[in-house]
């Protein structure tokens, strides 16, 4: 026995109930019976969907991998890798436009719905001709369009439905570490797939050795401005909360202060809010929205946030410190929260900061990555 949609392959998986039999492993995508078929959403291409416009010029270096990416996809998977900020969305545009003009079936996938609802509407203004459909959850009344933008977990409505599925973010929460789900995501496309990713880890490079695939690389962002290098210290809670409180008395500029989980998101906000102008986030904060748009606006100059805000956010002039006293946060999640700085042109002298309760590889991962992308300035 064989799930059509995860391709588990393990009895102790399923389930023969008065229906039939069913995969327990993704049961929790909705059921699907072992001898159902699963329906390829129907729907025709509008013509003209495939033209785009930029606001702005590509640089060089930005262009070379777009060719570079459409070339790989006629005979290869892509694994597009590039630094927080180079343009992994805009490299990405000649490929979903030449498939678009095909008449072919595209998808842009990504972990979380904040994203998907901003980078839908990035894409309706690039692909002005074009039905850009956003799906997420509690927001898939239309499951159809010229060019569809969704969470990974929404993926499972859509089997063997895309010639192109650009997969972003690939090496982050919800798809790292869950098989299923990936499983899932890549069972929506019977076409050609872009890995889009700032770092590659081991369940990542297993999924590629199963793949035919090309590297396509891109080091250095549009500015041409070297990534910050966070500076780092250790010191215990006590010394490191002392420590933040001087960060933060001294910086002139908002800034993001991340954290390693919900209680002490919200304890550290009741603290500082008493000295500090200042905000929180989380992924199950119901205003969180909101929050985000508060400081956006400048109300507020500092906000706690656990990791929701370490991907898809780009707010101009912005420091960022990372306070890890667990020691949770892996390479990704560093490199992702440190890239949150200097993004897009004219916004520059930012600075990043980690303060860890003890020595960490992951820490020193990071900081080598970041001096091997400055190494192609």
């Amino acid at each position: 026995m064989k799930c059509q949609r995860c391709g588990n392959e393990d009895p102790a998986y399923f389930y023969e109930g008065h229906k039939g039999i069913y995969c327990r492993k993704c049961v929790r995508f909705s059921r699907i019976l072992l001898e159902e078929e699963m329906e390829e959403k129907d729907y025709e291409i509008a013509i003209g969907a495939d033209e785009y416009r930029f606001d702005y010029h590509l640089t060089p270096r930005q262009r070379e991998a777009s060719r570079a990416c459409l070339a790989s996809l006629a005979y290869a998977d892509v694994l597009l890798h590039c630094v927080c900020g180079a343009g992994k969305t805009e490299i990405a545009v000649e490929s979903i436009s030449h498939y678009l003009a095909k008449g072919c079936k595209v998808a842009y996938a990504i972990a979380r719905k904040e994203v998907v609802i901003e980078l839908s509407q990035r894409f309706a203004k690039i692909f002005p001709k074009a039905e850009v459909t956003a799906v997420y959850g509690g927001h898939h009344e239309k499951l159809t369009g010229d060019l569809i933008v969704c969470t990974c977990h929404q993926l499972y409505r859509y089997p063997k439905t895309f010639d192109l599925l650009i997969v972003d973010e690939v090496d982050a929460f919800p798809l790292k570490g869950d098989e299923t789900l990936m499983n899932i995501s890549l069972n929506a496309c019977k076409g050609r797939v872009i890995f889009s990713t700032a770092t590659i880890d081991d369940s990542l490079q297993s999924i590629l050795k199963k793949r035919v695939y090309k590297t396509v690389e891109l080091f250095v962002r549009p500015d041409q401005k070297p990534l910050p290098v966070p500076s780092v210290v250790y010191l215990k809670k006590i010394g490191a909360l002392f420590y933040l409180n001087h960060l933060l008395s001294e910086m002139d500029r908002q800034c993001i202060i991340f954290v390693s989980g919900i209680r002490e998101c919200i304890l550290l906000y009741k603290i500082f809010s008493r000295f500090y102008s200042c905000t929180y986030v989380y992924s199950q904060l119901e205003e969180r929205n909101e929050h985000i748009q508060d400081f956006r606006s400048n109300r507020y100059k500092y906000i706690f946030s656990t990791s929701v805000l370490e991907r898809g956010v780009t707010i101009r002039n912005i420091n960022v410190i990372i306070l890890d006293t667990h020691n949770i946060f892996d390479e990704s999640n560093l490199i992702q929260m440190t890239g949150r700085i200097n993004r897009g042109l004219h916004n520059e002298g930012g600075k990043a900061y980690i303060i860890a309760n003890r020595f960490d590889e992951e820490i020193d991962k990071t900081i080598d990555y970041l001096h091997m992308a400055n190494s192609y300035l």
